[in-house]
């Protein structure tokens, strides 16, 4: 068997710090991820609805954000942590990018989860 990769050009260019990761689920089942991320200096992950792909699988959701030392202290980093839950069967491509609002800049990086739902 032979294995084919397909790859697509982006305007953006993948950078060291970009991350990836794959969660395999079945319909109805849910699955947490974490990745890290420091509000205080105005970065936050958002979802990129345009690079993203089939959303309409999963359900996602932000399941809140905790600091790393469990005191609020300013400027200090945490990690925040999204739910998602499969629909239906197929696969699913979730871009997230860590940005400042205000900013007309690309990502500082991008977080990119791979949603395989199998059939029951």
């Amino acid at each position: 068997m032979t294995a084919a990769v397909l790859l697509i050009a982006s305007p953006l260019t993948a950078r060291a710090d970009d991350t990836a990761e794959t969660l395999r689920l079945v319909p109805g089942e849910a699955a947490s991820f974490t990745i890290k991320e420091n509000p205080s200096t105005g970065y936050r992950w958002h979802l990129d609805s345009t690079e993203s792909r089939n959303l309409d699988l999963i359900e996602i959701s932000d399941a809140g954000f905790t600091d790393a030392g469990g005191k609020p202290l300013i400027g200090a980093p945490g990690q925040r942590h999204f739910r998602v839950t499969a629909r239906k069967p197929g696969t699913a491509s979730i871009v997230l990018d860590y940005l400042r609002d205000w900013e007309n800049v690309p990502p500082a990086s991008r977080h990119t989860v791979t949603v395989e739902i199998a059939p029951r």
